[in-house]
């Protein structure tokens, strides 16, 4: 229930509990009649710090693992049908001026944002973390993220005083995964000593100590020993918050796949300082990638294959499926200094999506499905990143791969799950397809992408216009396909911007609040948020399926008039008298019989 004072007493109408089952029916029959097919995938886009949080646990940074969060992805399977979750970057990120880019670091280890705080710290040290939070509405990363936060401190608390159990499965956690956090944890230590994240501002030694061209082999060793010596703590603390976030990130998956849910893993693009300066052979001298000056890696490289099967074993054992982000840059990327670039580059662009499939092949077996690994190739046309022939048509590489697109750029022949299908033939499985994702800005309505609704939708150009009627088609034309995808803020109808703020430092801060449910509700009456039924309403009247199945078109306006519905709305102004009379005779009644000692008794009712 939401009471709003200033407005009116609201009873937002929720499904009841007699209604569950229906509704869950209802969803899952009309999205496979909307789409054509059975057993889709319904991703749900949402950063894991973005969770919500009751404000007794609220450390500022959400967590996948928190009770609060597993209560959110109930919410999300049960009202949109959710069957998966696509988080955001899981690896370190560090603070920019304030702003913390989560794309910018590695995606090779994991963020203290990872880190469940509540199954690791004790109730009065969580009791001060949320108490340190100032910032109650967005993330807060100083928070938990930074190296001197609070939160920090009690984790080195935990790390100092871990029990012989938790000291053994550290102790296999580290031999597991030594090749990765080794030269990690060393950066972190060298990071100290040098005074700069940095590694080109080094000492000479330092900056190129696996250079083998500059550091011999006798040097290194010496040097990293005498490291070890100095930072043994900062090194083999950086391994335990490693080991923390790793038991954090296992038990939400274990959970989620018990609710039915699969984990998606965001495999992001860049490498970061520490790989760029533990494997200096796996990038291309002097190269970079334009959009975001992130290092090159050298397709005829050993140690770039290498470098590259080791991020996606990582992905591979963490997570049921993996988006791989910016893909169209393992192909043909828009390369810095293109004449150094050429020399080392194979004529087979598809090599490095062969190293990745091979590899996730290696970790999850042979018969594990490859359409699980989605290929970032957002466009705003099919020419854009030369994944296409000159007659239009994918290249035959990627026909059966699964690509990733929101329909930010739609038009006639291009952004739409129609246009999709029924114009260039892919097939239903090829594919995902949502309105938004963590790059998008405001949807607000185009010309071009009114008419193409209106043609696919049969709704009015001039109802599109209307920025609400705009964004309900929007949301409409993805359920054509097979496998959706829906973006947090969107979807919950959230007043709020991910990132392009005008503060950036508000960029990435965006947080679900703890009534996400009242809020969305409250949205749905207003005419935004994702109210599915709406939805799936107006793709059975585009595909003619509300003459076809009637009687389940019959339940989708049931239910989507329940969603947005309110049981009651009542002037405020008009109930206050009646709660201040009821108040005053409640009042009277206990003076009377209370505060006189004078009490009922049964003895003073007549008997049958």
């Amino acid at each position: 229930m939401k009471i709003d004072f200033s407005q009116s007493l609201m009873f937002q109408r929720r499904l009841k509990p007699s209604e569950e089952a229906q509704y869950q029916n209802v969803l899952n029959n009309a999205k496979n009649k909307a789409c054509h097919a059975n057993n889709g995938k319904s991703i749900l886009i949402v950063p894991s710090f973005s969770l919500p949080q009751n404000s007794a646990n609220n450390t500022g940074v959400g967590n996948l693992a928190s009770k609060d969060s597993m209560h959110f992805f109930d919410f999300v399977k049960k009202y949109w049908g959710i069957n998966e979750i696509q988080l955001l970057p899981t690896g370190q990120f560090f603070s920019n001026n304030g702003e913390y880019p989560i794309y910018s670091g590695t995606s090779m280890d994991l963020g203290n944002h990872m880190i469940n705080l509540e199954d690791f710290v004790d109730n009065e040290e969580l009791r001060t973390i949320v108490q340190n939070n100032k910032i109650k509405d967005r993330v807060n990363f100083s928070n938990v993220v930074e190296q001197n936060s609070i939160s920090e401190k009690y984790l080195r608390e935990v790390y100092k005083h871990i029990n012989k159990d938790t000291k053994r499965e550290f102790e296999l956690y580290k031999k597991e995964y030594e090749t990765l956090l080794e030269p990690k944890s060393l950066y972190r230590a060298l990071r100290e000593i040098n005074g700069t994240y940095d590694f080109h501002l080094w000492n000479d030694t330092d900056k190129n100590l696996f250079n083998e061209d500059i550091v011999s082999a006798e040097q290194r060793k010496k040097r990293i020993s005498d490291v070890k010596n100095i930072k043994s703590e900062t090194i083999d603390f950086y391994k335990f918050k490693n080991f923390l976030a790793d038991k954090s990130l296992k038990k939400a998956k274990a959970e989620l796949n018990a609710k039915g849910i699969k984990l998606s893993g965001d495999m992001i693009l860049n490498f970061a300082y520490e790989e760029e300066w533990a494997c200096p052979k796996a990038f291309v001298k002097d190269c970079k990638i334009k959009e975001w000056d992130f290092p090159v890696l050298d397709i005829n490289s050993k140690e770039a294959e290498e470098l590259l099967r080791e991020k996606v074993r990582l992905y591979a054992k963490r997570f049921d499926s993996m988006r791989v982000d910016a893909a169209w840059c393992y192909v043909s990327p828009n390369i810095i200094n293109k004449k150094t670039y050429a020399k080392s580059k194979l004529n087979n662009g598809f090599k490095f999506i062969e190293i990745i499939e091979d590899e996730v092949r290696k970790v999850k077996g042979p018969s594990y499905d490859l359409k699980s690994i989605y290929y970032e190739f957002d466009a705003d046309g099919p020419t854009q990143f030369q994944i296409h022939t000159k007659g239009d048509k994918l290249k035959p590489e990627l026909t059966e791969r699964v690509k990733i697109y929101t329909s930010e750029h739609m038009s006639d022949n291009w952004g739409s799950a129609d246009s999709f299908i029924n114009k260039r033939g892919w097939g239903e499985d090829n594919f995902i397809l949502g309105t938004m994702n963590h790059d998008s800005a405001d949807m607000i309505p185009k010309e071009e992408q009114i008419k193409t609704l209106s043609k696919i939708l049969k709704i009015p150009q001039e109802k599109l216009r209307n920025k609400k009627e705009f964004i309900k088609a929007k949301f409409a034309e993805p359920m054509r396909a097979k496998n959706n995808m829906l973006y947090f803020i969107s979807a919950l109808g959230l007043d709020s911007l991910f990132q392009n703020n005008n503060d950036k430092k508000l960029n990435y801060t965006a947080k679900i609040p703890e009534s996400y449910q009242e809020k969305y509700f409250e949205a749905l009456s207003n005419g935004e948020g994702f109210n599915p039924m709406d939805a799936l309403e107006k793709q059975f009247i585009a595909q003619g399926l509300d003459k076809k199945e009637p009687d389940l078109f019959k339940k989708i306006l049931k239910y989507k008039k329940i969603l947005q519905s309110k049981e009651n709305n009542t002037s405020w102004k008009k109930i206050l008298p009646i709660i201040i009379i009821s108040s005053v005779l409640l009042f009277g009644l206990y003076k009377y019989f209370v505060l006189s000692k004078k009490t009922f008794s049964y003895n003073n009712y007549p008997q049958n």
